[in-house]
């Protein structure tokens, strides 16, 4: 029941009282801050809004400074008045909006779409608005590293916003002005997506690490090298990560940084071995490892192990030295005893020693006899 009011005063009603209460509740809403939404480059994103249902809606979608996104009234969409860049690329989800739902699907987000929109509703109940501030975002997904002639490349492509890129080292070392010297360079495309270069001088020794930073992500990529030598025909390249990047990840074994080896996917457990290198590749540990065997000389040289995973890429160079003179020939390797007689200046030791004068030295100085990287 109501009260009556006498000498001017305003009678309220049960029912007008509620009626105060939803009109409070609209302002409420309206006067609440922006809801931020991120929203991926060139991927679909839903914009949330509610109303209290009721009949005749009404629901208007405009990006501010009027900029008509979506209409809806008459109980069906009204896209005569819709901005050119939002056409074939929204939609509301029509069957819930007796239910109170006026959400827009907005379709292969891009650069453009950033920004403050406003939902209006309006129904026989009363009308409110809500706002939302779209960030786009294309996060950094991979960064690729590799070397050449002692300079380092590391580069990373499609992102949003602008990514910066960093270069660090483990240990910590203190960089001389040289070496601490990087020429970076940043551009975009025609949808505004940033790619991000940066070259700088290799140090060796060190674990070189690149890491390229864009909103909240960031990823990063390590180079290192590393000298093996094998005193026979068998050997074991090690390719060493955290453990924690072992649970998922593609590797690849590359000769002299450019003749696949082999590739490798962690996911199905498939490796698939170059035919040229079939007859050396025994296998691939658990760790990365990269095991072969019957080696010649000419495969003494450069090997690069690459991991990748969802978050990061590893890179590893090790130069192989074959160290053994019956690697060349074909020779079984010589006995420990055959070898000291060698080394004790016997006649067998001395000629020798006299039809191959410098043979260590020009395995170190060659690394290749076949550019090719067959391994016949």
């Amino acid at each position: 029941m109501g009260s009556q009011g006498t000498g001017g005063q305003v009678s309220i009603t049960t029912r007008g009282l509620v009626s105060m209460v939803i009109l409070l509740l609209h302002i409420r809403l309206t006067d609440g801050a922006d809801l931020p939404v991120t929203c991926g480059f060139s991927e679909d994103c839903v914009l949330r809004c509610s109303f209290q249902s009721g009949i005749e809606e009404i629901i208007h979608w405009v990006k501010l400074d009027n900029i008509r996104v979506h209409s809806y009234y008459y109980s069906k969409d009204q896209l005569e008045n819709q901005d050119q860049q939002y056409r074939q690329r929204t939609a509301l989800f029509n069957n819930q909006i007796p239910k109170g739902n006026a959400s827009l699907l907005l379709r292969n987000v891009t650069v453009q779409d950033q920004g403050r929109y406003k939902c209006y509703t309006s129904t026989i109940n009363g009308n409110q608005e809500s706002y939302i501030n779209i960030k786009v975002e294309a996060p950094v997904r991979l960064v690729n590293i590799q070397i050449s002639d002692d300079i380092i490349t590391c580069s990373s492509t499609g992102i949003y916003p602008k990514p910066k890129l960093t270069w660090t080292t483990d240990p910590p070392f203190d960089l001389s002005p040289g070496q601490a010297d990087s020429q970076n360079s940043t551009g975009t495309n025609e949808q505004g997506i940033y790619d991000i270069t940066s070259t700088k001088p290799f140090i060796r020794n060190q674990t070189n690490i690149c890491t390229v930073t864009s909103g909240t992500r960031e990823r990063t990529a390590t180079l290192k090298q590393q000298i093996n030598s094998s005193p026979g025909s068998e050997v074991s390249i090690p390719c060493s990560f955290p453990l924690s990047d072992l649970l998922t990840f593609n590797l690849t074994w590359r000769f002299n940084q450019d003749v696949i080896i082999l590739t490798y996917n962690m996911d199905t457990h498939q490796m698939q071995v170059e035919d040229h290198w079939k007859e050396q590749v025994q296998d691939v540990s658990e760790s990365g490892s990269l095991q072969l065997h019957r080696l010649t000389r000419k495969h003494q040289g450069i090997y690069s192990c690459e991991l990748s995973t969802t978050r990061d890429t590893h890179l590893v160079l090790t130069y192989l030295e074959i160290t053994s003179d019956d690697i060349n020939t074909g020779k079984k390797p010589r006995t420990k005893k055959e070898r000291d007689k060698s080394d004790n200046g016997t006649e067998e030791g001395k000629s020798e020693t006299a039809s191959n004068p410098g043979e260590e030295h020009e395995l170190v100085d060659r690394q290749n006899d076949d550019p090719s990287g067959d391994a016949e």
